[in-house]
């Protein structure tokens, strides 16, 4: 048994109709959030996927779902963007995860600390990570 997630990719860059195109464009958001809703509607229709995540940030925007058969989401995505304005993905990235992975994954990053919402801005402002999370 393995877990499988499909990624799907849009250049800021590429996408029709934004006049701002800057990393974290609020139109580029919005167009992230619209294609989601989208495609996660045609998924859940099929019964071919669920929602899992999503991001912004260097020049993309992309999001990702949850399927048990790749070609099938695949089939679903492509037939659901066709002739709209999400049609012009970049790319969809397989990932899949066996239990014995998954359960090495979780083994490995059993005693780290989450870094919390101060711990983050500390990252952010000043490049490196709080004292609590180094060695030494």
């Amino acid at each position: 048994m393995s877990d499988k997630t499909i990624e799907i990719y849009y250049d800021i860059a590429d996408i029709p109709g934004l006049s701002d195109r800057s990393d974290f464009s609020a139109q580029a958001l919005d167009f992230r959030n619209a294609a989601m809703d989208h495609i996660e509607a045609a998924l859940i229709a099929a019964d071919a996927g669920d929602w899992q995540g999503a991001e912004i940030g260097a020049g993309e925007v992309n999001f990702g779902f949850s399927v048990d058969d790749f070609d099938q989401a695949e089939a679903v995505v492509r037939q659901a963007v066709a002739g709209t304005r999400f049609e012009n993905i970049r790319e969809i990235v397989r990932h899949a995860f066996t239990e014995e992975e998954l359960a090495s994954l979780e083994a490995a990053t059993a005693d780290i600390k989450p870094l919390g919402f101060f711990g983050l801005i500390g990252l952010l402002l000043f490049k490196r990570m709080p004292k609590r999370f180094r060695n030494g």
